[in-house]
């Protein structure tokens, strides 16, 4: 998930993207994926010279059990005024149907105090109301069809096995502060199995051959009126939700996520009735 000022959390979002999707109509594979952070050096950087970092992501669960997340991001960055470093945690739980979800996330500058956010969400009265812990108590209500991340990556896959190549839908994952909504616009491209260009981590076990999908997500502030997008993230989705080829894009600078690594984890499956 990508870092606010200077480093935002939002890039779960990007690996988990609703009610109302039929039982078993996408199969999210549980996994541990690394991911080396680099300079994007085909774009101009405004005052970041130099970066490295890694991502290690890992989801478990099914749409019984719902869903976890655990995720943790450091990344060093050279810039004029010196060096810039953040580790970010995140660990989320979101039920199968979108109903209830759970997180607390970290994010650590320089190694100074971590600004937190942690809280419980559930769907209440067609609204989603959010108690949360941390950076302060506070009772939040979200009206309207606001998407778990979780649920936003399902319904990427929905669309994206229809053909179709836009969704807009507003979207809510906790950070930074337990009270953001963001609106996204994510353009899906046609879907791909030639293995061009892919990393090892991505040609082998049970990646090997699967359909993926060129995905780009524009988080916009929520009910604004401009235009530009706080930040935008590229990425391949293979259909089993697994991503690869990150692209975390902040305006001033953007950072690339390239696959290193991939363990499919245990998958339980759900009790028969």
């Amino acid at each position: 998930m990508p870092f606010r000022v200077p480093f935002r959390v939002a890039l779960a979002s990007a690996f988990l993207l609703c009610a109302g999707l039929p039982a078993g109509a996408v199969q999210l594979a549980p996994h541990r994926a690394t991911y080396a952070l680099s300079l994007d050096g085909s774009e101009p950087a405004k005052r970041v010279d130099a970066a490295k970092g890694q991502i290690v992501y890992e989801l478990r669960g099914n749409s019984c059990a719902g869903y976890s997340v655990q995720l943790r991001q450091n990344t060093d960055l050279d810039t004029q005024g010196g060096r810039l470093s953040s580790a970010i945690s995140t660990a989320t739980w979101e039920d199968g149907s979108g109903s209830a979800y759970r997180f607390r996330v970290t994010n650590a500058v320089n190694g100074e105090v971590p600004e937190e956010a942690d809280g419980v969400a559930e769907r209440k009265g067609g609204k989603l109301v959010v108690k949360a812990t941390e950076p302060e108590e506070a009772t939040i209500q979200i009206p309207g069809n606001v998407l778990l991340p979780t649920q936003h990556v399902m319904e990427i896959l929905s669309a994206a096995t229809r053909g179709d190549p836009i969704l807009q839908a507003a979207v809510y994952d906790g950070s930074p502060d337990g009270r953001k909504v963001y609106d996204t616009l994510t353009v899906i491209g046609k879907g791909l199995t030639d293995e061009n260009g892919l990393e090892a981590a991505a040609k082998s076990g049970e990646l090997a051959g699967r359909t993926r999908y060129p995905v780009t997500i524009s988080y916009y502030e929520h009910g604004g009126k401009s235009q530009t997008p706080d930040y935008i993230i590229s990425f391949d989705l293979f259909d089993n939700g697994v991503s690869r080829a990150l692209k975390l894009d902040y305006g001033d600078f953007a950072l690339r996520g390239t696959l290193t690594s991939y363990e499919a984890l245990p998958r339980e499956e759900c009790p028969k009735n």
